[in-house]
């Protein structure tokens, strides 16, 4: 006579293979939805990425050594950096920096890299271009001489690379002679437009901030020779038929081209700003447009 057997112990296994084919099918379901597809991942990559642009003459320390109503360099450098950080600034081109104020940045702006630091000797550090390590990745850097103050000195640039992105962007630093030096600012901006000019031929967005000490002529030049527009608008389809932004215009500015557009553009000048130099720091955010194919 065969061993009887109850219904309920027969089901045990039964329903225990059911349960564990449906928590492992409960498993990879979870897997895949957990695994963004080719186009999910394609949108988790920022194609159009923005950062913040500026351009800030810091007063060199030699300014205010004496009888000055600002401060010591090596302060004003301190709060430089405090505006750079609190402004959220990626992308910055300094102008005036003397070797004191280069060692409090190097110091105070953590997070940023800086080129060319001293390798450029005594003269070409005065012009600084700072970036967010995290944000870009230094590609390479070179320089143009450029008559200054009845001197020559190096206008450096850089090229970076978004690393999100991959996307590439030249800047290029400019500080022009003051005041009666009208031949040096000619001769400096006609160098800067063949580097532009240059940089452009690779197909790269080329972004020029700086101090021009002038508040319409090197717009006119720069925009009307070469297809660079500056961030605070106007137009101009040759130096002579040129329209200059509206609003009041200062002789720092931010010029860019290639596939880019500029937004929220802004001459910033609260209290920081005014005790660390007697120029308004400018910014703008930058949105790298698709490139075309």
């Amino acid at each position: 006579m065969l061993p009887s057997v109850r219904p309920a112990a027969a089901a045990r296994p039964a329903a225990a293979l059911v349960l564990t084919l449906l928590l492992a099918l409960a498993t990879v379901g979870t897997s895949l939805a957990a695994t963004p597809g080719p186009a999910a991942a394609a949108r988790a990559v920022p194609t159009n990425p923005s950062f913040q642009i500026a351009t800030f003459n810091q007063l060199g320390s030699q300014h205010t050594e004496r009888g000055s109503v600002f401060g010591p360099g090596r302060m004003r450098a301190r709060l430089t950096a405090q505006v750079v950080q609190q402004q959220g600034i990626d992308l910055i081109g300094f102008q005036e920096v003397q070797e004191d104020q280069l060692r409090v940045l190097e110091n105070r702006l953590d997070g940023y890299a800086m080129w060319p630091a001293r390798e450029l000797g005594g003269g070409g550090m005065r012009l600084q271009i700072a970036w967010k390590k995290w944000l870009f990745r230094l590609l390479d850097h070179g320089s143009v001489m450029t008559a200054f103050d009845r001197q020559v000195r190096p206008v450096p640039w850089v090229l970076l690379e978004h690393k999100a992105t991959g996307r590439q962007l030249y800047v290029v630093d400019v500080h022009n002679s003051a005041r009666e030096l009208e031949d040096e600012r000619d001769s400096a901006t006609r160098k800067v437009i063949r580097l532009v000019e240059e940089l452009r031929a690779t197909r790269r967005s080329v972004f020029v901030v700086g101090d021009m000490n002038e508040h319409t002529e090197t717009f006119c030049k720069l925009v009307g020779r070469t297809d660079l527009v500056a961030a605070n608008g106007g137009e101009a389809a040759s130096p002579r038929e040129c329209s200059p932004p509206p609003g009041r215009l200062y002789i720092d500015w931010i010029f860019g081209a290639g596939p880019m557009t500029f937004s929220r553009y802004q001459p910033l000048a609260d209290s920081l700003v005014q005790r660390a130099s007697d120029h308004n720091l400018i910014k703008a955010t930058v949105t790298m447009r698709p490139r075309r194919r």
